[in-house]
């Protein structure tokens, strides 16, 4: 029997196994084995991504998935992840992602950056940089953490995981699942959306605060959620220091309205710390 020809656009893969998951998704590393796309070589890696057995066939799961993948079919950002390719009619459904070898995660644990708040400050210019671009498209992400924080070496840090913050407060069925480590996703979550579920562009405010100071320190405080921070983060003398403590500390007010007003705020802020001695 001959070689069935793939129609323009089309590929086929390999599953390599599973490299994530949480309690709503999973994600799995592919190898491309057939192709009729110039963008999916034969023999290239990439991600990817679906719901786990056990929200597959919830229609308010697989909504939450098409909501994720119309979002970042929406965003052109070097700092948000992208949607290089999906299912065929039919089939079960999932989006292909850019492999990714490295998260923040990671890179906290093994030391990364240690006692290097400048250059930790640099990697937030560029977070703030890629949120403000999402929060102007009116896209909130509402699960910044640590672990959505990925980069390949020499390569620019990338926001991943769109579509599981919706399901994040008190009473969440999925929080169990989705926490590792630590106190997990809550450890991240503002006070209004640990409340309600719900949060503005402001709640993507506090869970990069809660991420800079983890990743300032190497490890996280003991805090109640949603308090936010309770002490400086970087223990150096000088006005840079300073500057930054006190905009971490204002990032992670427990109330909204008391934290900068945008992620372009944050940005300026960052700098002038930088500027500092």
């Amino acid at each position: 029997m001959g070689i069935i020809a793939l129609p323009p656009g089309q590929f086929q893969f390999d599953e390599l196994g599973e490299i994530g998951a949480g309690g709503l998704g999973r994600v799995d590393k592919i190898r491309i084995t057939a192709s009729n796309t110039a963008a999916k070589p034969v023999g290239t890696f990439w991600a990817r991504k679906r719901l786990n057995t056990k929200c597959g066939a919830n229609p308010i799961m697989i909504e939450r998935l098409e909501r994720e993948i119309a979002a970042l079919k929406s965003m052109f950002h070097p700092n948000i992840v992208t949607c290089e390719g999906e299912n065929l009619p039919g089939g079960e459904r999932f989006y292909l992602m850019p492999l990714f070898s490295d998260s923040v995660r990671k890179h906290i644990a093994r030391g990364g950056f240690r006692n290097d708040w400048r250059a930790i400050a640099q990697q937030e210019i560029i977070l703030a940089g890629a949120m403000q671009y999402a929060h102007s498209q009116g896209i909130i992400h509402r699960d910044l953490k640590p672990d959505n924080l990925l980069f390949n070496p020499n390569g620019p840090l990338t926001i991943t995981d769109w579509g599981i913050g919706y399901f994040i407060h008190k009473e969440s069925k999925v929080l169990v699942q989705l926490t590792r480590g630590g106190m997990g996703t809550e450890y991240y979550c503002s006070l209004e959306q640990w409340a309600s579920g719900k949060c503005d562009h402001r709640g993507d405010i506090y869970s990069p605060g809660m991420t800079l100071d983890e990743w300032v320190r190497g490890s996280q405080r003991s805090i109640r959620v949603g308090a936010g921070i309770g002490g400086p983060s970087v223990t150096a003398d000088g006005d840079g220091a300073r500057r930054l403590n006190a905009l971490l500390q204002q990032m992670t007010q427990p109330f909204a309205k008391a934290r900068p007003v945008s992620m372009s705020v944050v940005a300026t802020e960052l700098r002038e710390a930088l500027a500092g001695r």
